[in-house]
This record gives structure tokens, C-alpha cells and sequence, in this order.
């Protein structure tokens, strides 16, 4: 058993980290190392994370033998020896268990944030996005918080997490402990729930093709796999008696493992999709499309008769034809109606970044810069080249 356990961590461990070293391969060749983000760097904390927890769970199965300070009767209890190996390996795997929790719990709320940062850029501007995100924000820092304090202050003084003689309690028993697993099971799923919630709506109301809403959607409700497998974790916790802290050690690798994963898809799927189609060499190319953050805006300046300017809505907030392009961005092929002669205007100057993911650009990476100067005319309007970027518009010249 101990054997068998060893060889799945480390391999669920390298794969992991592989899947890191991937993720940063991607975003480097994508927006350039100086335009990482928060989230790339959070992602190598959580693979710090993740190697601690795997030699934790190591622990708890060789060095501790599995052992704990629950299983036991309380005539067991009071006839073991504090001086005996047994009573020093189930103090010692009490204290790893305790610690294991507390690694497993960080770990889990970083892969979190990484997430939510992430659909930060990806939703940058998009209709009542903005507050969802921060919404998200505080609902990961309470019950994180609400988390991290019940495992380590659930029974106290905190020294009773690793007292043998006499019955600490079963919420002193960090292996099997039932309020630790049900706070975290609650917060855990309904923290997944409302990540999931935040892009899925999005990509549903866009005009992208079924089969492209399919795959995002898959993609972006891998969370689920994260919540089946602490639903099992926490279940096998519970029933497996004497075995629990054991159990509690490989299913928390596990868990984290699919975690890992799932927080880079969206990276990992770029990725392959950019060498399928163009090889690796497309990483340092545009596309030749405009691309647009996800978001809305308001065109500036007014009219000479006094009209203001009109908001722009991004192809995601409402009905238009989309396609998919970056890890981070919907592009969108601009179409522009008019009905009438406008008058003179002058419209505001928009700079985005092609690979950024929405948002101003800060004078680094691609940018697109479109410079509107709306005149009238009698006849019919001519495209003029503005930074290379041609449209045709009736009735007007740009």
C-alpha cells in the first residue's frame, strides 16, 4: 500500500509541475515575460504548495505508519505508553495530519485565485462583470479565512490536535474530524459553484458556434472533477476507520492534482490549439484580426448638433459573431452599420492589447490602435488606412 501510494504521488506531483512549466511556456510565448500576471505567479506558489502537501501525505504514510490520535478505544488509550514508538507516531501523525489540512487548504484557495484573476482579464469590462469578480474576491477571502481558522482553532488549545489520553474528541482528531470536513466540503463546493458561474454565462449568450460553447464550457467547469473528488475524499475520511488518515493523504493529492490541472486548461488548451493550427512559430504573430477585451466601452466626443457618444458594447455582452483566439480574448470581425449621414465627430482613441486579455494598454505588447476622425460626405465613404486596419463604411469617410 505504502509502496503503491509513494509511486502515484510523485507521479501525480511531476505531471503537475509539468503542467506548470507548460502553463508558463504558454503565456511567455504569448504576451511576453513582462506581461505575466498575478495569477502566473500565484500558479508557481501553488506548485510549492502542492510538492509541501505531497511530502506531507509521504509522511504521514511512512513515517507515521498512518497513525493517529483517533482509531482507538479509551481503554487503548489509557494502556499505551507515552514513552512507546506507537504513542510517538500517532503524536507525530496528528501534528502532520493538522498540517496536512492546513497545506491542502492554502493550496486549494490559491488555485482559486488564480482563477478568479484570471476571469478578471478575461471579463475586463464586460457588463456587470466588474462586480461579480469582486464579489468572488470576497467570497474567497472569507471563507478562506472561515476554513483555515476552523481547522486550526476547531479544538482548542491547539495542543488537544495531537492529544492521545485521554479523548481529545472527535473535532480534536484532525484525521477524521467531521467539522473540518463538513466547513470544508460547504465552502469548498459552493466557492467552485460561483467560479464556475462566472464565464459560463458569458460564452453561452455569445454567437460563438455550438461546438465552440461545448468545449469552453467543458473546459471551464473542470471544477466539478475538483468537487467529486473532495466529495470522495471527504466520504472515505469518514468511513474508513482506522484507515481515514491514510485515506485522508491520498485523496488530498489527488484532489489537488486534478485542481492543478483544471486551473491551467484554458493555458494548456491554447497552447495546443496555436501548434495544431499554425505551429509554435504563430506564438509571435497577430492573427491579422482585430481583437477587442472583453468588455464596453463609450466612444468620446459629440457631435456638432450636440449628440453624445454611444457605448460600445463588447461582442460578449451582447448578440454578435465571435471567435475564439488567445487563452484570454474573444475577437470579434468588427462590423459597422450606418443608416444616415452622420455629422462631423471625432471619436475617441482605443488602445488594446492583442494578447493581454483585456483592459488599456501600458505601452508593451501588440496593440491595435484605431483612430476615428467621422466627417460627412456625399458620397460614398472610403476605407483609409489607419495602422493597417481597412473598413469600409457607407455614406461616410474614417
Amino acid at each position: 500500500m505504502a509502496e503503491n501510494f509513494i509511486a502515484e504521488a510523485f507521479s501525480l506531483l511531476a505531471i503537475a509541475l509539468v503542467v506548470i512549466v507548460l502553463r508558463w511556456i504558454a503565456r511567455v510565448l504569448t504576451v511576453g515575460f513582462s506581461k505575466l500576471a498575478a495569477d502566473d505567479y500565484l500558479m508557481v506558489v501553488a506548485g510549492a504548495l502542492y510538492s509541501a502537501e505531497t511530502v506531507v501525505a509521504y509522511y504521514v504514510g511512512v513515517k507515521w505508519k498512518g497513525l493517529a490520535n483517533s482509531g482507538m478505544t479509551p481503554e487503548q488509550r489509557a494502556a499505551l505508553d507515552p514513552q512507546s514508538v506507537e504513542y510517538k507516531l500517532r503524536v507525530g501523525g496528528s501534528k502532520n495530519q493538522l498540517t496536512g489540512w492546513l497545506v491542502y487548504t492554502v493550496l486549494l484557495w490559491t488555485l482559486k485565485t488564480c482563477m478568479l484573476i484570471f476571469y478578471s482579464r478575461l471579463t475586463d469590462g464586460v457588463n456587470n462583470m466588474r462586480i461579480r469578480i469582486r464579489i468572488g474576491a470576497v467570497l474567497l477571502a472569507v471563507t478562506f479565512l472561515a476554513t483555515f481558522l476552523t481547522i486550526l482553532l476547531g479544538c482548542y488549545p491547539i495542543a488537544r490536535h495531537w492529544q492521545v489520553n485521554p479523548d481529545p474528541g472527535n473535532f480534536c482528531q484532525p484525521a477524521i474530524s467531521k467539522l473540518q470536513v463538513a466547513v470544508l466540503i460547504t465552502l469548498n463546493i459552493s466557492t467552485d459553484f460561483y467560479l464556475m458561474s462566472v464565464p459560463l454565462p458569458m460564452i453561452w449568450k455569445s454567437r460563438l458556434a455550438t461546438k465552440k460553447k461545448w468545449v469552453l464550457s467543458i473546459m471551464f467547469s473542470g471544477g466539478i472533477l475538483v468537487m467529486v473528488a473532495g466529495i470522495l475524499r471527504c466520504v472515505l475520511i469518514l468511513t474508513s476507520g482506522v484507515n481515514g488518515p491514510q485515506q485522508a493523504g491520498v485523496w488530498s493529492i489527488r484532489e489537488s492534482f486534478i485542481a492543478v490541472v483544471v486551473g491551467n486548461l484554458p493555458m494548456l488548451y491554447t497552447l495546443l490549439q496555436r501548434i495544431q493550427q499554425s505551429g509554435p512559430g504563430s506564438f509571435a504573430k497577430s492573427s491579422g484580426r482585430r481583437s477587442y477585451p472583453l468588455g464596453s466601452y463609450r466612444t468620446g466626443g459629440s457631435s456638432k448638433a450636440g449628440r453624445k457618444g454611444k457605448k460600445f458594447q463588447h461582442p460578449l455582452s451582447m448578440p454578435n459573431d465571435t471567435a475564439m483566439e488567445s487563452d484570454e480574448q474573444f475577437v470579434v470581425e468588427p462590423k459597422v452599420e450606418t443608416t444616415q449621414p452622420p455629422s462631423t465627430a471625432t471619436g475617441s482613441t482605443g488602445q488594446f492589447d492583442f494578447n493581454s486579455g483585456g483592459g488599456r494598454s501600458h505601452d508593451h505588447g501588440i496593440r491595435v490602435q484605431t483612430d476615428l476622425h467621422i466627417e460627412s460626405s456625399e458620397g460614398t465613404g472610403q476605407a483609409v488606412d489607419r495602422g493597417n486596419d481597412y473598413h469600409h463604411f457607407p455614406h461616410t469617410r474614417v
